[in-house]
């Protein structure tokens, strides 16, 4: 009987490429409390985790089938990150995870914003009230932009543990650009009583549309402004050292900012200085 490893290294290449590129099946976890147990937990690693350990000659193979992937430019996160008006939690769903690599490619979380989500209370469904949009979207604390800040800076670390483990040469995640982009804010079909189907969401009216994003862009610039500064000469204290080449951020794919050489020290993004 042929095995795996009695095929030629083309077709076990094109069977990695293939696991590594599979879609991932999509799962809304609401997320309530972020910390590294949490993010390790819901990390989308494949059932392809088996294949690794099954001897150190296909091991090999495959993860340099992960480094050949990020040589190509093409290892790719991709998460949704959901926001909803009136509630406590955000929700997330993993788009795209190849998976567990030293140099990210590119990190997108799409960023939705859910207004008036209506929440079952004392028999029927009522909606939140404005000063909660005003809390969410605004420069305040817990805003969306910290909540969002705050989960990536756990999920880098989070990757950096598990690269790391048994790994002694491990010092460096980089992340060539991370990019938070912003979709079109929806909202419930007006009417319906059974408001928790996703084919019931619309998006709001244009100028609603502009008037939210212009504020939830301002938010988001003002949280990375405050970001401190870190001397690039004390780099070498950090291990590992978890590194963001370019910050964008964006509207539906279109960048309107974009900042340079971040890091995550002290459980906080700073930029560096030289």
């Amino acid at each position: 009987m042929t095995g795996f490893l009695d095929l030629p290294l083309e077709i076990r290449n094109v069977v990695y490429d293939f696991l590594l590129r599979e879609e991932l099946e999509p799962h809304f976890r609401a997320v309530m409390a972020v910390s590294e147990v949490y993010v390790k937990e819901r990390l989308p690693l494949r059932n392809y985790r088996g294949l690794l350990q099954t001897c150190r000659k296909t091991y090999c193979e495959f993860k340099q089938a992960i480094q050949h992937l990020a040589a190509s430019k093409q290892l790719e996160y991709e998460l949704d990150i959901t926001f909803s008006h009136g509630r406590p939690y955000f929700a997330l769903t993993w788009v795209w995870f190849p998976g567990l690599s030293s140099t990210i490619n590119s990190l997108v979380v799409n960023v939705d914003l859910r207004i008036r989500e209506p929440f079952y209370y004392e028999g029927h469904f009522q909606s939140p009230h404005d000063h909660e949009l005003a809390h969410l979207i605004e420069d305040v604390s817990e805003s969306f932009a910290e909540q969002l800040f705050d989960y990536i800076a756990i999920l880098l670390k989070t990757l950096a543990n598990l690269l790391s483990y048994g790994d002694s040469r491990f010092n460096l995640l980089y992340t060539e650009s991370l990019i938070l982009n912003f979709r079109t804010p929806t909202t419930m079909v007006p009417g319906l009583e059974v408001p928790r189907a996703e084919q019931r969401r619309v998006n709001v009216d244009a100028d609603e549309a502009e008037d939210l994003l212009e504020t939830m862009q301002t938010t988001l610039k003002a949280n990375a402004k405050a970001f401190q500064a870190f001397a690039a000469s004390q780099c070498g204290l950090l291990s590992p050292l978890i590194q963001i080449g370019s910050l964008q951020f964006a509207v539906e794919g279109v960048v309107w900012g974009e900042g340079h050489n971040l890091i995550l020290a002290h459980n906080d993004f700073q930029w560096l200085q030289y």
